[in-house]
């Protein structure tokens, strides 16, 4: 997705008094071992030069540091993360007397590959040794030449109210999510259910439930009937069905729509042994959703397949290159980005596209459906494959989930309540709708993207601080029903999960993040459990570090299903672990996009313009030969002024003379020449850069590949 130009500042929150925030400076002539610049957009861009890295901070001396700010916050952007920091305070800038006495940790600053909040509480930190009048701070970076970090917005402010809260309220929370998770993972992981329903079909007017009961012990048995926003799980939820028992082989025909117009594909159904008190009940069987929605199909949409590997993500129309650049480049396949809060959010004077959807009449800004028009009917004309990836901004309302933290840049839908579901139903059926029609009036979808980046949950699908069972119970519930809703118009779409190229390790905070791995096996346990689905992956595989394009030299990618990493260069490692029995979808290897990914240039120079051209030659040479790898989506087009230093595109910053800059090169032909003629003669310079004779040395044998490394 093209995520980094959509970083914006986030609000200060509201403090208790007007002096309860002071801004802080930076002091260059007290910095020691690092260079600063500012950016352009007034961050400070530091890069480590020594083993001891600091920079001072004081506060302006137009304002006066109230006792109300003790909390030493700012936004950092640094994708290799820093191990630790330290933190000094003083009075005096020009006197500062540093010491071990008035310092305290800071911690480690995670990886941040979009602005991240960081904070910390001084007057907790030193035990009430900090007062008002320290407003000298000296920020310690690691140990370590080379890093590269920016700061912005940094300043003492008072605590929010989230950071007011007392200990035992904190904890009272956490318990309360904890048990909730423990919920789900008994329900997930029971291995000795007495019963299951074989398939559930939907028709164009009735839902056929059918199996077979195999303990002919147990009686009373009846189906309890769950909504979208209802969990099997939660033994308050659902609705034992008034049929009548069942026993052997059964087959139940529920109309599809109910008398207020609601339709029950997207229903689940378990078995339930009904006790005689008639008010408990005893869940025998999962909960399933639809199996068969073949015939629920309203369209026969063919499976569109891109002619190459070629893609680019989060295209937009491009004034003068826009035509000329794709078709240079080859692109057939493309990644578009729709927030649903701009087609949800209407003014006074918004001009509106009506809708029915679940017996409800449903409105849409029609300015901002247009313009999804407008971008892909184009795309569509010219022969490129595109996938939409939804997005939930903060302000979308009624979608934004109730357990969202505003660190997200975005959030995770709200499908925990009947009005949430609804609305985003409403939203996905109506793009399916619409980007499905056989005329193809506005364009085809043929893949969703359901949200960004998922295992980064904090900063791109933000449901709160919140452990991963009940985050992915969540997140693949909204899968489903995006799922569903697809499958009415376009009997072929696929639904993906978007992952970074962390892989297989312990996050620094494990109610925030989550292993890519971890989340594929959770998925897995879904299907097994409440019905297979034609779900599918997008990747991320940056190289190592977002800055250093040189991904052949990546340590961290290794060729072992744990490995901490998947990169381009052990790209093998994700195709042969979805090749695994319970991965496989009717016996086929699910598909995988690479829907975003490119390399950096730090400057503009020979040299890092052949890493990047390299880099692309390297990445084609190991993708080929993978069938399950359907298309590479190059993030990004031209590179941007606002993301966080990073220069990944394949145009150069726009400038005056050039709004959307001059092509890379020779990164640009290389990417052009990719799977044509001029593949083999284009390429074959860029042996030297990666120091090898035939591309054949750097792919990887699936039969190379291991299990486990540690």
């Amino acid at each position: 997705m093209n995520k980094r130009s959509y970083l914006s500042i986030f609000l200060i929150v509201a403090f208790h008094c007007l002096n309860a925030a002071s801004p802080l400076t930076i002091d260059l002539s007290k910095n020691v071992d690092v260079t600063v610049e500012r950016t352009a957009d007034k961050a400070l861009q530091i890069t480590t030069t020594g083993d001891d890295p600091q920079i001072v901070l004081s506060s302006k001396s137009s304002t006066t540091t109230s006792d109300d700010s003790h909390i030493l916050a700012f936004e950092y952007f640094c994708p290799d993360g820093v191990d630790f920091l330290e933190v000094f305070y003083s009075k005096s800038l020009n006197n500062p007397n540093w010491s071990q006495s008035r310092q305290l940790e800071g911690g480690a600053l995670p990886k941040a590959e979009a602005w991240q909040p960081y904070s910390i509480d001084l007057k907790t930190g030193t035990k009430g040794k900090w007062t008002a009048k320290d407003s000298v701070i000296r920020i310690d970076i690691g140990r370590r030449p080379g890093t590269q970090i920016q700061l912005r917005n940094l300043l003492l402010r008072a605590p929010t109210q989230a950071e007011q809260m007392n200990a035992a309220e904190a904890e009272a929370i956490q318990a309360k999510k904890l048990a909730t998770a423990k919920s789900i993972e008994a329900y997930l992981h029971k291995g000795n259910w007495p019963e299951r329903i074989a398939n559930i079909s939907v028709q164009s007017q009735q839902i056929v439930i059918s199996g077979t009961i195999q303990n002919s012990s147990h009686s009373s048995i009846h189906l309890v009937e769950y909504l979208p926003h209802e969990d099997p799980w939660n033994t308050t939820h659902g609705t034992i069905l008034s049929t009548d028992t069942l026993n052997g082989d059964y087959e139940v025909h529920l109309p599809r729509f109910q008398a207020d117009g609601r339709d029950r594909i997207a229903n689940r159904y378990a078995l339930a042994q009904a006790h005689p008190n008639g008010e408990t009940t005893t869940l025998l069987s999962p909960a399933m959703w639809p199996t068969d929605l073949s015939s629920a199909a309203e369209r026969d949409i063919p499976r569109l397949r891109p002619a190459n590997k070629k893609g680019l993500g989060g295209i937009t129309y491009k004034q003068g290159i826009y035509h000329d650049d794709l078709g240079d480049l080859g692109i057939t396949a493309s990644t578009v980005n729709i927030e649903l809060g701009n087609l949800i959010n209407l003014g006074p004077k918004s001009k509106i596209i009506e809708y029915t959807h679940q017996g409800k009449l449903w409105k849409f800004n029609a300015a901002a459906v247009h313009e999804h028009d407008k971008n892909i009917r184009q795309l569509t004309e010219m022969g490129i494959v595109t996938s939409a990836i939804l997005l939930v901004g903060k302000n979308a309302e009624a979608l934004v989930h109730p357990d969202y933290n505003s660190a997200g840049i975005y959030s995770m839908a709200d499908v925990t309540t009947q009005a949430g579901s609804d609305l985003y139903r409403a939203v996905v059926s109506f793009l399916a709708d619409r980007y499905s029609r056989p005329d193809k009036e506005h364009g085809w979808i043929t893949h969703w993207i359901v949200f960004n980046e998922v295992d980064y949950g904090w900063i791109w699908t933000n449901m709160g601080e919140t452990p991963m069972a009940t985050y992915m119970d969540t997140y693949e519930k909204a899968m489903r029903l995006t799922y569903v809703e697809a499958r009415r118009f376009n009997p072929t779409a696929e639904v993906f999960i978007s992952l970074t190229h962390h892989w297989n390790y312990s996050p620094a905070d494990k109610f925030k993040a989550y292993p890519p791995r971890a989340l594929l096996d959770r998925l897995a346990d879904y299907s097994k459990v409440s019905g297979d689905y034609q779900w599918a992956i997008a990747y991320h595989p940056y190289p190592q570090s977002l800055l250093k394009p040189r991904t052949w030299e990546d340590t961290k990618a290794t060729n072992y299903f744990d490995s901490p990493m998947i990169t381009p260069k052990n790209i093998e490692v994700l195709d042969a672990y979805l090749s695994q029995d319970r991965f496989l979808y009717k016996k086929k290897k699910r598909t995988i996009v690479l829907s975003e990914q490119g390399y950096h240039t730090p400057d503009y120079s020979q040299k890092s313009m052949k890493d990047k051209a390299a880099a692309i030659a390297y990445t084609w040479a190991k993708i080929m030969p993978l069938d399950s790898i359907e298309s590479f989506h190059y993030h990004r087009w031209v590179d941007h002024p606002m993301e966080g230093g990073l220069k990944v595109g394949l145009r150069t910053l726009p400038s005056k003379e050039h709004p959307f800059g001059i092509r890379k090169e020779p990164a640009f032909s290389v990417y052009s020449a990719l799977e044509t003629p001029a593949e083999a003669s284009t390429t074959a310079p860029f042996k030297s850069v990666i120091g090898i004779e035939d591309w054949t040395e750097v792919q990887v044998s699936k039969d190379t590949i291991k299990a486990n490394q540690y």
